[in-house]
């Protein structure tokens, strides 16, 4: 396949906050981002309260979180595929559509269950201790559960194509050199979303689920509007040219093709490899939080959804001014020794997670939260931004995403399958030691493989490999891409050997 990537490239040039800003397509996009992470805000916490409500069971939670992962591992790594072959802002479209719909669902389940259509009834007969006849009424909910389920399924595989084409989108239409502000900025719109969302989820769903559900449809739909507009004001993705496949069995074999290059591509890059490895770590330890987060604050603390909606806001709040500083730095050097130590402290504080009780102690764990997940994931985004050609990034993210997943997902079976026999504490504490331990042996592996050595180094030595022959794999990379622009100062670096 072959496509044409230009645009700005130097990673020398000072980052501009404001040159970002007037990036009317980039802007319009996370516009766009912002208001949907407000309505998925607010339907996630309402889904989490109401099944909850209706079964009263840890494994029923552990199953809703597994329903919205499911799609990460088995659909991503088509997204990462289709991400790189068609044109994201369509991807992007068809998503919030799909989703959209499903949250349309979710308003007609809540609907036919208010008005009693889903429940069935079995009556059971038996007798009191005196000998007396009596009849238990025994109400399921099996019909509205499983529709529920259904529908989240299909808003989380509208999320697993979406998210891979908005970071490869983002490449395009940003300068290398404005990376690291353009995901600080995206970050504290999700962050900002998840303030307004869960505080507005928290009074919603105090009062009814119903408006939740309709509130979160129309976010979906506005947000579509929006992204319709970046076909008007956006950069139109380069186009992709590869054979037809002939048959649906061709397709297949091209598409374990490309997951097999995002695989390659992520070897290539030391540091994208360490992070796949680490984050899939992390994701398998945090399984026990996704959880028994609900079962803890409402189970245990008795919380109710006003006090859940306003924690979970002290983590956006905190986010928010984490994202704010690295926008305001503009670039950040020896990104796997940041995110090291913020893996390093997560595991610190999920040991005060999982033993306090105490309401202050839980919001402040949040508030720690709210800023090692801005110093981890924009540093992250960031390093394949800069270093994993455009046209190959889609696969890249498929595949982090797959990695995550299925860790992720083994995590929450393993808790799940406990959670109704051992104390949310001994789980909590069970997987704080394991992070700790992985965390330990990474720092160790990062520091003697040099991976938290600069990020930058090759700015120092660009004059003197001009000239340079060629190395075999930089040639075999230029016979897969033929730029069709061959102006010096556009034409994308389409190898870069240091990740």
């Amino acid at each position: 396949m072959s496509v044409t990537v230009e645009g700005p490239q130097s990673l020398g040039d000072k980052p501009s906050i404001k040159e970002v800003l007037k990036n009317r397509a980039f802007m319009t996009l996370f516009s766009a981002q912002f208001i949907e992470n407000i309505g998925r805000a607010i339907s996630g916490l309402a889904l989490e309260f109401f099944i909850y409500e209706l079964t009263g069971s840890p494994l029923m939670m552990g199953i809703l979180a597994f329903i919205w992962l499911a799609p990460f591992v088995f659909i991503a790594p088509f997204a990462g595929v289709y991400t790189d072959r068609l044109d994201q802002r369509k991807i992007m479209l068809a998503s919030n559509i799909v989703s959209c719909i499903a949250s349309i669902g979710f308003v007609v389940i809540y609907l036919l269950y208010s008005f009693g259509y889903l429940l069935t009834y079995t009556y059971v007969d038996g007798y009191y201790d005196s000998g007396l006849p009596i009849t238990i009424v025994v109400v399921s909910v099996k019909h509205v559960i499983w529709p529920l389920m259904a529908l989240l399924f299909i808003n989380s595989t509208a999320a697993a194509f979406f998210f891979p084409a908005r970071s490869a989108y983002t490449r395009l239409i940003v300068e290398k050199k404005n990376l690291l502000v353009a995901n600080s900025i995206g970050s504290t719109v999700f962050q900002i979303a998840t303030i307004v969302g869960y505080v507005l989820a928290g009074v919603l769903a105090a009062k009814s689920y119903l408006g939740s559900f309709i509130f979160d449809a129309s976010t979906f739909f506005i947000s579509g509007m929006l992204i319709g507009m970046i076909f008007k004001v956006g950069k139109k993705p380069p186009k992709v040219e590869r054979e037809k496949s002939e048959n649906l069995r061709a397709e297949m074999k091209s598409i374990v093709k490309d997951m097999k290059i995002g695989y390659r591509t992520i070897r290539e890059y030391p540091k994208i490899s360490y992070m796949l490895v680490i984050f899939s770590a992390l994701t398998f330890a945090m399984g026990a939080i996704n959880v028994l987060f609900i079962v803890i604050l409402q189970g245990e603390m008795h919380l109710g959804q006003l006090a859940y909606g306003l924690i979970q806001a002290l983590m956006g709040a905190t986010g928010i001014i984490t994202a704010l500083i690295l926008m305001s730095i503009g670039k950040l050097n020896r990104k796997i020794m940041i995110i090291n130590i913020a893996f390093l402290i997560v595991a610190g504080s999920m040991y005060a997670f999982a033993i306090s009780r105490n309401i202050y102690v839980i919001a402040s764990v949040l508030g720690i939260y709210g800023i090692l997940s801005v110093l981890i994931n924009v540093p992250a985004s960031t390093i394949i931004q800069e270093t994993v050609p455009y046209e190959k990034q889609g696969r890249v993210f498929g595949t982090q995403q797959l990695a995550q997943g299925i860790a992720q997902l083994i995590g929450m079976a393993i808790v799940s399958s406990i959670a109704e026999f051992v104390l949310p504490m001994y789980v909590l504490l069970g997987s704080s030691i394991i992070l700790t331990f992985i965390m330990f042996i990474g720092f160790l592996f990062s520091f003697r493989k040099g991976l938290m050595s600069s990020d930058y180094s090759l700015e120092k030595s660009d004059d003197s490999t001009k000239g340079k022959p060629l190395s075999f794999n930089e040639i075999e990379e230029n016979k897969e891409i033929k730029p069709l622009s061959t102006t010096a100062s556009t034409t994308a670096t389409l190898n870069i050997n240091e990740k």
